[in-house]
């Protein structure tokens, strides 16, 4: 994906700029993405999926590297209006964390990054109810129902969960806070509950964040919040 001009513009407290495409895994998962991945609905429905301007500026910081290959950042937080596009760019890294090209697999011979996907993927969207990760969900279905996808990873796209119909290992699921089931689970992304959602007694984001840094997965943190919150 070429360098575009247009992505120069101060968004937040993001660094002026990107970073070039030896510095990120962020262009070849752009690349992914239009590939893989389709517009859920509106009047594109069916279409090979776009991010806007600032999603890809957001996505290449996010996925940025050292000299290294280890993540420049290791925890990104995006806060934006609602209606900014919060939950398609969530839909879309959830996938991407789930069978896209998202971890650093070496160096290329001339000189760039090698994107590799990551093993044993465990992606959860976690709230304070499942209920409350139904948009999510649904995002992530509509991203994926009929798309390339689906039929080049042999997806099953079921109402809870999103894994691999001949039984690999892997999947995307809704985790609730009050589940004591996620103590133990080894997610390799997660989404804890946005700050505003939390209620007392939830403790969920504890075990989320403790399993994802154990030392079997190069981790990142995420957290999506509303700009009121």
């Amino acid at each position: 994906m070429a360098y575009n001009p247009d992505w120069d513009a101060q968004t937040g407290n993001l660094p002026k700029g990107v970073p070039t495409p030896y510095e990120t895994l962020g262009y070849q998962i752009l690349r992914w993405c239009e590939t893989y991945i389709v517009q859920p609905d509106g009047e594109n429905a069916g279409q090979p999926w776009q991010f806007t301007a600032e999603q890809k500026r957001f996505i290449l910081w996010a996925y940025s590297i050292d000299k290294n290959g280890r993540w420049r950042y290791q925890k990104v937080s995006l806060r934006r209006s609602k209606g900014w596009g919060k939950t398609p760019l969530l839909a879309a890294l959830a996938i991407i964390e789930f069978i896209g090209p998202c971890r650093f697999g070496g160096w290329a011979k001339d000189g760039q990054p090698i994107a590799v996907h990551v093993q044993l993927p465990l992606v959860q969207i976690a709230a304070v109810s499942l209920e409350q990760t139904a948009n999510t969900r649904d995002m992530i279905r509509g991203m994926l129902a009929e798309s390339p996808a689906e039929a080049a990873y042999d997806l099953e796209i079921g109402k809870e969960r999103i894994q691999f119909r001949d039984g690999k290992p892997g999947r995307i699921e809704p985790v609730a806070s009050s589940s004591r089931g996620l103590e133990g689970a080894r997610p390799t992304f997660v989404r804890p509950p946005v700050r505003f959602h939390r209620g007392p007694g939830i403790d969920n984001a504890r075990y989320l964040r403790r399993d994802a840094s154990l030392d079997h997965v190069q981790w990142w943190r995420l957290r999506v919040r509303d700009a009121s919150a």
